[in-house]
């Protein structure tokens, strides 16, 4: 393994298709906590709003996120074992493996992360970093690089939300989206990362050849 290499990856809506459970787990939170559901013709719009605004939509105020996430990271437990892959993500990561250190960062909780990846064979990770808080991404990439002993320019982090690249040009790392996601690719691109993908396998060409940055 080259250790100077390292990549974080995002859980929910990156390596696990959660995004329909997700919408199905608000639902339910939206029932015992009171604020406004999202309709089926509201989805599409949903994907384009960045974490802030997903709140104001919903009208949940930030006192209330945390019960509300452990509400959604409860419901999702209960059935995420039914949850595929959301991309080619063993054969990825089955090459990207022997020369890359891969950790899983992600608000979801560490049992359903360690859930998902023993359903699938996902053996690949030496840390997953779990319970982050909806804001606090950037944070928790800032204590893995230093508690590693990683340098910034060796490290990527993949995502699928806009908070996911604004975490990584915060912390000074290199932000691959992914367009499979809960954020749309329009709302990605808005933001700018540093490159944008529609398959997990074209993360090889990226890390393994040093692929240019995209615009």
């Amino acid at each position: 393994m080259n250790n100077n290499k390292k990549v974080i990856i995002d859980f929910d809506g990156t390596l696990a298709a959660s995004f329909d459970l997700f919408i199905e787990a608000m639902r339910a939170a939206h029932t015992k906590y009171g604020f406004r559901n999202v309709e089926d013709d509201e989805i599409e719009p949903f994907r384009h709003y960045s974490a802030l605004q997903i709140l104001k939509f919903l009208g949940l105020p930030l006192y209330r996120v945390p019960a509300v996430t452990q509400f959604i990271r409860s419901y999702m437990s209960k059935k995420i074992k039914t949850l595929p892959l959301a991309s080619d993500w063993q054969e990825t990561l089955q090459a990207l493996a022997p020369d890359f250190e891969l950790a899983v960062l992600s608000s979801n909780s560490n049992q359903n992360i360690q859930t998902f990846l023993n359903q699938h064979e996902l053996a690949y990770f030496s840390e997953i970093v779990s319970d982050v808080g909806v804001f606090g991404k950037v944070k928790a990439i800032r204590k893995l690089i230093k508690d590693n002993g990683w340098q910034n320019k060796d490290v990527f982090y993949i995502g699928d939300e806009i908070r996911d690249i604004k975490a990584a040009k915060k912390a000074k790392i290199s932000s691959i989206a992914v367009t499979w996601g809960y954020n749309a690719e329009p709302a990605l691109i808005t933001h700018h990362p540093d490159h944008l993908i529609s398959n997990s396998n074209a993360l090889i060409a990226i890390l393994q050849n040093g692929e240019p940055k995209s615009a």
